[in-house]
């Protein structure tokens, strides 16, 4: 099961340029048995070369917005490597008289929520939008970083957003642009996880499962209803996160 769970991953983040880490961090906590904290770490790696992939794509086909990137990927990479290094590991052993796994746990099935919900109620980009100082992006591009790499998540979702109703990108560049940013900003984030202990074989073959997934969802992306997808995602996010509620309980 947790194969497959793992398979659906990788087809979710080729088809919707997001929301991997989101459905990475219950996979390994639930079907691998790693511990919330080895789990957000872990899933930088995975979620990581699995968009590294899909970006190849958007770059070959020419698909990928290199300013929004750049403003993007830089902070929210520093941001990433900043939280594993020093933020994940000063926050206490116990918090409001909780285990620090259980807090972890309770904020990434609290931002399941956050991004099911924008999901439902997300619009298409009408009309051109003043383009916001670079200043600004560089802010949010560092508070996504931080938010991914404590929580090993969240960075889809909201670079997505940043990209369409921010910078004006369209959807159709905005998703290969965000998995260019996914990547590096991941792939930058696990960095701080060297040296800890690792199981690298069971990792890897779960990069290389998610792989699959994404070979499958990346033809599908341009021609499936999205409103539909985006309407059944939120679901399944809402399922997980009960889910996880009830574990923390």
């Amino acid at each position: 099961m947790g194969w497959l769970a793992t398979l659906f991953m990788g087809f979710t983040l080729g088809l919707l340029g997001g929301g991997g880490g989101i459905l990475t961090v219950p996979i390994l906590v639930g079907f691998f048995g790693l511990s919330a904290t080895s789990a957000t770490g872990a899933s930088l790696l995975i979620v990581g070369l699995t968009s590294a992939v899909g970006a190849v794509q958007g770059i070959v086909k020419k698909q990928c917005e290199a300013g929004p990137a750049v403003l993007l990927v830089i902070p929210s990479m520093l941001g990433a490597l900043m939280a594993r290094l020093f933020l994940v590991p000063a926050l206490p052993s116990r918090i409001f008289g909780l285990a620090k796994d259980q807090v972890l746990l309770g904020a990434f099935a609290t931002l399941m929520v956050l991004v099911g919900l924008r999901m439902l109620t997300s619009k298409p980009n009408v009309g051109a939008r003043p383009k916001p100082h670079p200043w600004v992006v560089l802010a949010y591009g560092l508070a996504i970083g931080v938010l991914s790499g404590t929580l090993g998540a969240g960075g889809g979702f909201l670079i997505l957003p940043v990209l369409t109703l921010l910078l004006g990108v369209e959807m159709e560049r905005a998703i290969p642009t965000s998995l260019l940013v996914i990547s590096i900003q991941s792939l930058g984030g696990f960095i701080g996880e060297i040296g800890k202990p690792i199981d690298w074989k069971t990792l890897l073959q779960i990069a290389g499962v998610a792989l699959v997934g994404l070979g499958i969802g990346l033809p599908l992306r341009e021609r499936a209803p999205r409103k539909a997808l985006q309407i059944a995602f939120a679901l399944l996010v809402f399922s997980i996160a009960s889910w996880m509620f009830a574990k923390i309980l």
